[in-house]
């Protein structure tokens, strides 16, 4: 068995930078409550949560480190965004009608999320879900602008898909969402940490982000940024101590601690800290560049028909118009057989399937779902010299197959 090759960081990222654990098992040897005591490791554990928020905020071009908010994963940031905003509209509007945008594209933290709203205040809260091209998974601009009503009140997309890796034009939805007093939700999960993300200059109102994935931080950690006066359009979902107000009966109203009730996964977001930290010295540039390297490999090949007959790479052909994230469709082997082949015969780790964003496979694969391999900044060129030949390999052995049944 080669050795095994880890191509699942969509999912979460491996390996992780050396400082990550580093900064964690520092934390473990020392330990201490961050605002639950005034002793010198509960400070200095403090200290390790406002560095993450800091270089959160360094990260994605704010200018208010409190307004980073955190949680355990993006899922958790996209819940209190969409679950935050419509309670706030049906506290404070409580007979006007709510509807949301979303598209197929999107994932299950985002639909699953709506579709809850929808049955709890039937009638009250609906939806439009905006298609994409069947071919990229691109969403159209205009398409979300045709989709905006007088009663919408959030947008929510995600920047890059975790099924085609295409990078969706979000600097022209949000600006079109500001124009129209709709707030817009970009869901970070597959963009942050690959891609250059500046909140002001996309019209962010609201981010969430993963700690785990292009973080490459430790699973447990993510969150949401919220920009400054829109929290008072976010109600809190969870209530609870926070070692501040401690006299208040009621939830603080500043901010983070308006929504991070409960003691924090400090040792996750000392990792995380440094993991971030990793990043800005590295710089996301840099970062990007030896991505795009990547995807032209793997885009160039596909194109010179080099993976053989049978083969289809779903999403944009553009290297500059999507992230490192390939999905694959065989025409004679599912999906999850060619994960077990990948594995069990080539070292090469995998996710087959639907990726939890079923309407994005029902519209690219009739619902049959597919093979992704996912890329971070420790892949290198031979790796995927090392994938495309395993696929070839794949590939020519199903057509043999084949061809032997049809003789028979």
């Amino acid at each position: 068995m080669p050795d095994r090759l880890y191509l699942d960081n969509a999912a979460t990222s491996f390996p992780k930078p050396p400082c990550v654990l580093e900064a964690m098992t520092r934390y473990a040897k020392g330990c201490g409550a961050p605002g639950r005591g005034l002793y010198a490791e509960a400070r200095h554990a403090a200290g390790l949560i406002a560095d993450a928020r800091v270089n959160i905020a360094r990260l994605i071009a704010a200018d208010r480190s409190e307004q980073v908010v955190f949680g355990y994963n993006t899922t958790d940031g996209l819940n209190l965004a969409i679950h935050g905003v419509v309670s706030q509209r049906l506290r404070t509007q409580p007979n006007k009608p709510i509807h949301l945008v979303t598209t197929v594209m999107d994932h299950n933290s985002v639909l699953r999320a709506f579709n809850a709203l929808i049955a709890a205040h039937p009638g009250q809260v609906t939806q439009t879900r905006v298609d994409a091209d069947p071919q990229t998974g691109r969403v159209a601009p205009s398409a979300v602008c045709h989709a905006l009503r007088d009663d919408t009140v959030l947008v929510a997309i995600n920047h890059a898909s975790n099924v085609t890796g295409v990078l969706q034009e979000v600097a022209s939805i949000g600006a079109l969402c500001r124009r129209n007093n709709v707030l817009f939700l970009l869901d970070a999960a597959q963009s942050l940490g690959h891609f250059p993300v500046d909140v002001e200059a996309l019209s962010v109102d609201l981010l969430a982000f993963p700690g785990h994935k292009g973080l490459l931080g430790p699973t447990g950690t993510g969150g949401l940024y919220i920009r400054p006066g829109v929290e008072a359009l976010v109600d809190p979902v969870r209530q609870g101590g926070t070692g501040t107000r401690s006299e208040l009966d009621v939830q603080p109203s500043f901010m983070p601690d308006r929504y991070e009730p409960g003691s924090h996964n400090t040792i996750g977001l000392a990792g995380l800290a440094a993991a971030v930290g990793w990043i800005l010295d590295h710089g996301v540039a840099a970062l990007r560049n030896h991505e795009l390297g990547l995807i032209r490999q793997t885009l160039d090949a596909a194109a010179a028909g080099e993976l053989g007959l049978g083969w289809q790479l779903l999403g944009p052909t553009e290297p500059e118009g999507r992230v490192g994230v390939f999905s694959f469709v065989h025409d004679s082997l599912p999906a999850t057989r060619i994960a077990e082949l990948l594995e069990h015969e080539h070292g090469i780790l995998s996710r087959p399937g639907l990726h939890c964003a079923p309407l994005a496979h029902r519209a690219l694969t009739d619902g049959a779902g597919a093979l992704r391999l996912s890329v971070g900044p420790f892949v290198t060129q031979a790796d995927i010299v090392r994938v495309l030949e395993a696929l070839r390999t794949i590939g020519a052995s199903a057509r043999r197959g084949v061809a032997a049944v049809v003789a028979s």
